[in-house]
């Protein structure tokens, strides 16, 4: 795991909200098992997604595992995918298992789906249903997540 503070990949950001809310934000966030930062980190996230997304026409789709992990992280912890940093950064390639626990958590259509995998892979892997590990961007290629524990992530 990523120590945030010694990391020249993160920046501390700050504010003043009133005190209710900063205590009902704690609150959830324990509730939840979600570490504040976490959170914080996907608000601003949509936050900016939707001051961008207002001046432009089209909000731009996941392309590639990478770009949907990055723009889930904390809804995918509790589903016990690893190395979900280093698959956000686009450092690894997801194994099939992982591919597919996430898009179901986030219940991405089979069609998206198709489009996503093959982006990420550079390569028609659906067909006959065979699963095809390249290493087309020099990342590494994980075979085994370690798999999840049950009741870690709801999917289909």
């Amino acid at each position: 795991m990523t120590d945030r503070r010694r990391s020249d990949d993160y920046k501390q950001i700050s504010g003043y909200i009133p005190r209710d809310l900063a205590l009902e934000f704690k609150s959830i966030c324990a509730r939840l098992g979600i570490s504040q930062s976490d959170a914080i980190e996907e608000m601003t996230q949509e936050w900016i997604a939707k001051k961008i997304g207002s001046r432009s026409e089209k909000p731009q789709k996941p392309e590639t595992i990478a770009d949907v992990v990055q723009a889930n992280m904390t809804k995918l912890k509790p589903c016990g995918v690893k190395n979900l940093q280093a698959l956000a950064k686009g450092e690894v390639l997801p194994t099939p298992g992982d591919f597919a626990i996430i898009t179901s958590a986030l219940g991405i259509p089979e069609e998206e789906r198709k489009k996503i995998w093959q982006e990420t892979f550079k390569v028609s892997v659906y067909q006959d249903k065979v699963s095809v590990y390249r290493d087309i961007k020099g990342v590494k290629v994980y075979r085994d997540s370690g798999g999840v524990e049950k009741d870690e992530c709801e999917y289909s």
